[in-house]
């Protein structure tokens, strides 16, 4: 790429035949829309091929900026074409390179024909199974099992590519707020600023559309609860700016979002107060309620600190439709604030939600656990039970972690794993211990969105096909940790 500044006008930039026909163009208009700076674009064609593109800058993109972007871009830190969001552009130029265009849906067509070839491949573990206790010669039998094995390494290298094609950098996602954050700071009369950590990390398309959203709205009570105003925050002995902080990170087979202010922070006694107000909590339970415990009161359906809904950040919808979001994916949400200090609020949510690995179990029907949340399986001693403040409690390794009863839940009766006077307890990574009927094994599902009839009970996250044929229902982890 020239020197793109060189054009003659001091807020444009000019594109020659080189660029429009290089890998250089279309994410350079990308990039400059999403951070605000694009105005319009002019073209100049030729025999009926466009020959020059003329970018024209909007009158608040900062100059400096803009150069110090386009620097970094020419280095390769811009982006590629293969992130414009409607389709996949797997060309880079037109000097050899070839250039394919596949709509979304038939990428989303090709994954669910990929899940099908692992569903397959597991029903022929089943029938192999069969076949070997109806006294098969053991020679038809490993051919048979080479056979599977063989269609499972094919089935699962087909949807590793697949989802390739499906997955795209978190900081696409980020990139949108920067004009969000940049305009309603205005609005507002703050200053605010954008920096963003792990924009490499690479999420669903799916997954990044549907949390969106959320992320609009923890951005919103960043900017509109959570930084002061500039006078505030010099008698604070902050800077006048404040700052927004988006951050992305793997955790096995998750990725964790965050989003964090260094402003105010959550005053506990306004927190208290209200709650006390709208009957949510008794006097007694607020003089012993943690801060920790308080900050939870804000999930409650309706809940603000405010008197009256404001246009930027509330507009009606509470922190409750964040949750309940991110629990619809699989997810949960936590937060943590420090007063003076600022708040951060935590995402965490599965990479995907098509293939997943769950643990198997059988409690008066089949349940899965998406192996992800899991942190291990243990056997315990009838007398580590305990019951704390009416809740039932059991003692691991000198701490207390609370325990839900599975067949009690889902209306199925007392698990069917307890010996005289032990059990087995699932440990979700969140500390939840979990009472369960027999424990199968893993498998490697495909995860499926429930009919319409149950799509409102979020203690399931979806559905799978066995490889048996059967059905089994996947529970969803941050819902369960939140009946205990």
């Amino acid at each position: 790429m020239r020197e793109l500044l060189n054009s003659g006008r001091e807020n444009a930039l000019k594109l020659g035949p080189n660029e429009l026909c290089g890998r250089d163009a279309w994410p350079l208009l990308y990039n400059l829309e999403q951070k605000g700076w694009l105005e319009r674009i002019g073209l100049k064609s030729k025999g009926g091929q466009i020959v020059e593109m003329e970018i024209i800058l909007a009158d608040e993109a900062p100059r400096e900026e803009v150069r110090r972007f386009l620097d970094d871009f020419q280095r390769g830190a811009g982006g590629g074409p293969e992130e414009t969001g409607t389709g996949i552009d797997i060309a880079r130029s037109w000097s050899g390179a070839k250039t394919v265009r596949v709509e979304q849906e038939k990428i989303n067509r090709l994954l669910s024909l990929a899940g099908e070839l692992i569903i397959n491949s597991n029903g022929l573990v089943y029938l192999i199974r069969r076949l070997e206790n109806l006294g098969i010669p053991v020679e038809v039998i490993r051919e048979l099992k080479d056979y599977q094995a063989s269609l499972t390494r094919t089935s699962w290298g087909l949807q590793d590519t697949v989802m390739e094609m499906r997955l795209m950098p978190v900081g696409l996602v980020f990139e949108r707020f920067r004009r969000v954050i940049r305009e309603l700071g205005h609005d507002l009369g703050k200053k605010a600023r954008l920096k963003t950590r792990g924009d490499k990390v690479t999420i669903d398309r799916n997954v990044a559309a549907a949390i969106y959203e959320p992320l609009l709205h923890l951005v919103r009570n960043a900017l509109d609860h959570g930084l002061e105003l500039p006078p505030e925050r010099l008698a604070a002995g902050k800077e006048e700016e404040g700052e927004i902080e988006l951050a992305a990170w793997k955790r096995g087979e998750r990725v964790v979002i965050t989003v964090k202010d260094d402003g105010r922070g959550i005053d506990e006694g306004a927190l208290k107060s209200k709650a006390l107000r709208l009957g949510l909590i008794s006097e007694e339970q607020a003089g012993k309620m943690s801060y920790q415990e308080a900050l939870e009161l804000v999930f409650h359906p309706g809940f603000s600190t405010r008197e009256v809904a404001g246009e930027i950040s509330g507009r009606g919808v509470g922190m409750d439709v964040v949750r309940e979001t991110v629990r619809g994916l699989g997810g949960k949400v936590s937060i943590w604030s420090q007063p003076g200090q600022g708040t951060e609020t935590r995402l965490e949510i599965p990479v995907t939600m098509s293939v997943t690995k769950i643990l198997l179990l059988e409690c008066g029907g089949l349940y899965g656990i998406p192996v992800g949340e899991i942190k291990e399986i243990v056997r315990v001693k009838i007398d580590q039970i305990h019951h704390l403040k009416n809740k039932e409690v059991v003692a691991l390794r000198d701490k207390l972690y609370p325990l839900l009863r599975l067949g009690r839940l889902l209306g199925s009766g007392e698990a069917g794993n307890r010996e005289a006077d032990e059990m087995v307890l699932v440990v979700l990574l969140g500390g939840l211990t979990i009472e369960v009927g027999r424990i199968i094994g893993e498998q490697d599902v495909v995860l499926k969105n429930l009919p319409s009839q149950l799509a409102g009970i979020s203690l399931f996250s979806g559905a799978a096909v066995l490889g048996s044929g059967e059905i089994a229902l996947i529970l969803n982890g941050g819902v369960l940790g939140g009946m205990v």
